[in-house]
C-alpha cells in the first residue's frame, strides 16, 4: 500500500559547514564533503569504503556545528549553484563504519526521520526525478548564484509505495547505475 509525502514530512534539512580548500588535506580527523568534488567524480551517491574519487579532510579544530556532521544514509543535496542546472542533485552518503564526516560549503544535509516510509536510497532517486527536478525549479530565486530553500524544497511531494517495493525499485536502479559505472570506465580505459 502506497502513499503521497512531503519531504518536509519525512525528513529535517540542515546546511553544510563552511570550510574553504586552503584548510582542506589528503588526511585529518573528519572526511570533508566539498560541494566542488561533487561534479568531478561522483553520481548519485558517495561511498566512504570505496569513493569514486579521494575524498578530502578536515582539521578537528574546524568549528563545526552537530547537525553538519553526515550520518550513514543521509543525502548530500545541492540547493545552491551558479547554474540553474545543477540544482537538485542528490548524493546518498553510504558510510556503514560511521566515519566521521562533515558535509561542506554550499551543500545541504537531508536527514531521513521516518526510515518507516521511505527508503533512504529510494528517496535520493526520487529527489533525482524528471518531475521532482521540475516541481524543484518553480522555488529558484537569484541571478548570479541561484538557490532553492529547504523550506520549499520541504513543500514537494512524493508518492511513496510500500517500502518492499522501494526495495525493488532501488535495486533495479542500483543495478543500472553499476553498469553505467562499468561502462564509463570502459570508455574511460578505451
Amino acid at each position: 500500500m502506497g502513499c503521497k509525502a512531503t519531504l518536509g514530512e519525512l525528513c529535517t534539512f540542515h546546511r553544510g559547514a563552511s570550510v574553504p580548500r586552503a584548510r582542506m588535506f589528503n588526511s585529518g580527523k573528519y572526511l570533508y564533503i566539498h560541494y566542488g568534488d561533487l561534479y568531478r567524480g561522483f553520481e548519485q551517491r558517495i561511498d566512504v569504503e570505496n569513493p569514486a574519487k579521494p575524498l578530502p579532510f578536515i582539521l578537528d579544530s574546524e568549528k563545526i556545528k552537530e547537525t553538519q556532521f553526515l550520518h550513514d544514509q543521509d543525502i548530500v543535496y545541492v540547493l545552491t549553484s551558479e547554474t540553474v542546472d545543477d540544482l537538485g542533485h542528490a548524493f546518498l552518503f553510504n558510510n556503514p563504519r560511521n566515519r566521521i564526516a562533515v558535509s561542506g560549503t554550499e551543500t545541504t544535509i537531508v536527514r531521513i526521520q521516518r526510515k518507516d516510509m521511505v527508503l533512504p536510497a529510494y528517496l535520493n532517486y526520487a529527489m533525482q526525478s524528471p518531475r521532482f527536478i521540475a516541481e524543484l525549479r518553480q522555488y529558484v530565486r537569484g541571478m548570479k548564484v541561484f538557490r532553492v530553500h529547504p523550506n520549499d524544497a520541504a513543500r514537494i511531494s512524493i508518492d511513496l509505495p510500500s517500502l518492499d517495493k522501494q526495495a525493488k525499485v532501488v535495486a533495479i536502479l542500483d543495478a543500472i547505475f553499476e553498469k553505467r559505472l562499468i561502462n564509463n570506465q570502459i570508455n574511460g580505459y578505451l
